[in-house]
């Protein structure tokens, strides 16, 4: 893919990911120039949380696939490479859940409509 185009390509998904967050009323904003900036990093910004976006064709097909086992009956998946901290992945709709039981949506309410 060229530059350009993955480039849009992320910026696309990174506004993906802040209209969902919007909808269901959580504050969230793309970051300038997706994290170039010193004073603005991460690719976007969900309730005062950083966050990076990453998309690919396939590259992430083990993830899902583990969190497949035992008949879907996992919502979060922890891994780890060696010599590295854990990460935590879950579905998006879990992750919606766990703002909604920590009351984010009221803590960081979205302003104004997409």
């Amino acid at each position: 893919m060229s530059g350009r185009k993955s480039r849009n390509k992320g910026a696309g998904y990174e506004r993906e990911v802040v209209a969902a967050h919007i909808q269901r009323g959580i504050a969230a904003k793309k970051t300038p120039l997706s994290g170039a900036l010193k004073d603005y990093p991460g690719d976007v910004q969900i309730a005062g949380m950083i966050g990076e976006c990453k998309r690919r064709k396939k590259s992430f097909t083990t993830l899902y696939q583990a969190l497949s086992q035992g008949g879907d009956a996992a919502d979060i998946l922890f891994v780890r490479d060696d010599q590295q901290e854990t990460l935590v992945v879950m579905p998006l709709e879990f992750w919606f859940t766990l703002l909604a039981w920590t009351k984010i949506p009221e803590k960081y309410p979205a302003e104004g409509e997409l």
